[in-house]
């Protein structure tokens, strides 16, 4: 069986064939890294083809830059980042490196103007905590800001640009499924808000200490630009403690419901987290869990989940309650939430395995 750490090989069959009945409607451009055989790049998919363009090394998250643009940021202990032409794919894409001894950590924010690009890096021996402030059009540096912390994944921008959020997983290593995390002081994980004009930290947002195993990774923003949908990986499954929690900007970090394991097991990790259009719901993926978990962003209650094996690319569609995933098998599917339910609308088979974060176009 294929997973997203061992992708698909070779690169015929990359265009889609409709596993399902289409409804006529055209389908949005979703991107997503990619790997094919021994080829790493990117994926844009829409609903008649999948074009595969390659990179110089494995991308992760995707943040949309002006100019039909997206930066696809190096895999963590990432050595590369790719700006690519969303119209032009085939285009050489312009590629930046770390800041010097660091490496990326597999995501950026962009400003609110579009004018810079922050990059969650680290200090490759320390692992400590690095924020790179960038042009948005070449990737140069121009600041370098240390927060404080280890291991800082995802960044968003916040509040109309005023706030540049950043989770810190806090993790020294990360086990992943094979074992627990090697860090001697416990994972040590928080959710900064920053100043993006002087980089400074204004609120750290940090776990209580019967939850001190969760390690804080993936961010989402609601329309009202306050709101943040924040996602965990659990370092011990003893327990089964929460993934998903909301933030609201200056308060404090909610923790949301879990479902009875027998209805869906997350397995104590959640790759991907969005919030829809309308801010009404919240949707995390797991590929671990093989489902994607459904919230009610206003209620801050459990909707439901939806099994689709190895699922970790979630993006929200431009309809109310509509979601877009991808996994590792090569599937795209249309997810409609509502208020007591989740199902899906409408899936794709393809060639190509998408790796874990997805983007509109």
């Amino acid at each position: 069986m294929v997973t997203r750490r061992d992708f698909l090989a070779g690169t015929a069959g990359l265009f889609a064939s409709a596993a399902a009945a289409s409804t006529g409607e055209i389908s949005p451009k979703l991107m997503s890294a990619a790997r094919v055989g021994v080829q790493n790049g990117g994926i844009l998919w829409q609903k008649d083809a999948t074009n595969f363009f390659q990179l110089p090394a494995r991308g992760h998250a995707l943040t949309r830059l002006p100019q039909n643009r997206v930066a696809l940021i190096g895999r963590r202990p990432g050595l590369f980042s790719s700006i690519v032409d969303a119209g032009d794919i085939k285009a050489p894409p312009q590629v930046f490196q770390p800041a010097a001894g660091c490496r990326f950590s597999g995501h950026a924010a962009v400003s609110e103007d579009g004018t810079c690009l922050v990059t969650s890096e680290f200090e490759a021996g320390s692992i400590e905590a690095v924020l790179v402030a960038r042009d948005s059009k070449t990737g140069a540096q121009r600041a370098v800001w240390r927060p404080g912390g280890i291991e800082p994944h995802e960044v968003i921008s916040a509040r109309s640009g005023a706030r540049v959020v950043a989770a810190l997983g806090g993790l020294i290593k990360d086990g992943g499924a094979a074992g627990p995390a090697f860090n001697p002081d416990g994972v040590k994980s928080e959710v900064l808000e920053i100043d993006p004009l002087s980089g400074s930290v204004l609120m750290r947002h940090a776990l209580d200490k019967d939850l001190a195993s969760l390690s804080l990774r993936h961010l989402a923003l609601a329309p009202d630009g306050e709101t943040i949908a924040v996602a965990a990986q659990d370092q011990d499954l003893s327990v089964t403690r929460p993934l998903v929690g909301v933030l609201d900007l200056g308060k404090r970090l909610e923790l949301l419901p879990m479902p009875d394991i027998q209805e869906a097991n997350f397995r104590g990790y959640v790759g991907s987290v969005a919030i829809d259009h309308s801010g009404e719901f919240i949707a995390a993926a797991s590929p671990r869990g093989s489902l994607v978990g459904v919230w009610s962003l206003r209620n801050r209650s459990w909707v439901g989940a939806l099994a689709i094996a190895d699922v970790c690319g979630i993006t929200a569609g431009r309809d109310i309650g509509e979601f877009w995933a991808s996994s590792g098998h090569g599937a795209v599917l249309k997810i409609a939430a509502r208020k007591n339910s989740a199902g899906i609308e409408t899936q794709w088979k393809t060639d190509a395995g998408f790796d874990n974060h997805l983007l509109l176009i």
